[in-house]
């Protein structure tokens, strides 16, 4: 695996343990190109998934260690209202003064107003904001985008990747989203989330994946297919859900890549599916290029899929009993 590739999430209990993350962990930080982190105090900038509360100090250690590993911070800016005025003045008074130089953004809006106030600021895109076209980035790379993140759904369509590094726009892909296929309520559920608002497996949308073929097209990819792709990628996103612990998730995963050999795609496949991984395997050598190659089109075609499905139909996780749909009336 290329170094200096990947950039993965963090919430605060990994902050608050940064020293488990990257101390004694061998060659562990050379693959981490950042980590994106939330602000400590999410009443002044709102950056969603904070389960614990944590402190200024605990974000400054983060941060200094993250330095002292050559891995680089990005803070979130993606949920909420932003107050420009706030968000500069944590910058000039604590995170520049830290090295802290870049933020994640998916508000049109908030690029531009930090592109102007804090023009020194390196802006990567978000999948949050549901890029899926090359014109589309290049909206946001008129405004300061410089690193873009287009919508997860695209990590499948190898021909919109090559493009968009063809038209010499710098990219992050996320391989993994425990999502379904353009889910209709994502932002809804992005903003449940940035709330603390938890939900089971069975009360969300696609994320539940009711079925083999809505997982069959859902937004994720094997390490094989990633190789086909990761000369167009200029850093892969991971999910902070990926891994149970991080350090040894990661070598693993590092390992995995390198070797080349087959594994239980449900240990990266993200939420609600990481849940399941213990009792249920589906084998990554099940799903080969032609797979990924004719599910790009937003139509299921189920006699296409049916070879695949047939492979996973007998896993637990798509025989479980269902519960039924709750039905909301207006009253």
């Amino acid at each position: 695996m290329k170094k200096k590739w990947l950039t993965i999430g963090v919430n605060a209990g990994e902050i608050q343990t940064i020293d488990k993350l990257l101390v004694d962990n061998g060659d562990i930080p050379a693959y981490i190109k950042d980590f994106h982190f939330p602000h400590y105090d999410a009443t002044a900038i709102p950056t969603g998934r904070i389960p614990v509360p944590f402190t200024k100090e605990e974000v400054e250690y983060f941060i200094k260690t993250c330095s002292y590993n050559d891995i680089d911070t990005t803070l979130i800016l993606n949920y909420g209202n932003y107050d420009i005025d706030k968000i500069k003045r944590a910058f000039e008074d604590f995170y520049l003064p830290l090295g802290v130089n870049s933020v994640v953004v998916s508000d049109l809006e908030l690029i531009k107003q930090i592109k102007k106030e804090l023009p020194e600021i390196h802006i990567q895109g978000s999948c949050l904001s549901f890029r899926d076209t090359v014109d589309s980035l290049l909206e946001e790379a008129k405004e300061g985008v410089e690193l873009h993140n287009p919508a997860v759904w695209t990590i499948r369509d190898m021909n919109f990747i090559r493009e968009v590094n063809e038209r010499g726009l710098k990219q992050k892909q996320m391989m993994n989203e425990g999502c379904a296929r353009k889910c209709r309520i994502e932002k809804w559920h992005r903003k449940e989330v940035s709330k603390g608002v938890q939900h089971s497996l069975d009360e969300t949308c696609g994320r539940a994946f009711p079925d083999i073929y809505t997982f069959l097209m859902g937004s994720w990819i094997t390490l094989k297919q990633l190789k086909r792709m990761e000369q167009y990628i200029d850093v892969l996103k991971l999910p902070r859900n990926t891994f149970d612990d991080i350090p040894t998730g990661l070598r693993k995963f590092v390992d995995l890549y390198d070797s080349g050999e087959p594994y239980n795609i449900l240990e990266y496949v993200s939420t609600p599916l990481l849940a399941i991984k213990k009792e249920n395997t589906i084998m990554s050598d099940i799903f080969d290029d032609a797979f990924f190659d004719n599910t790009v089109s937003d139509e299921v075609d189920k006699e296409f899929l049916e070879q695949y499905a047939s492979q996973i139909r007998h896993i637990p996780w798509f025989n479980r009993e269902k519960k039924p749909k709750k039905i909301f009336v207006r009253s």
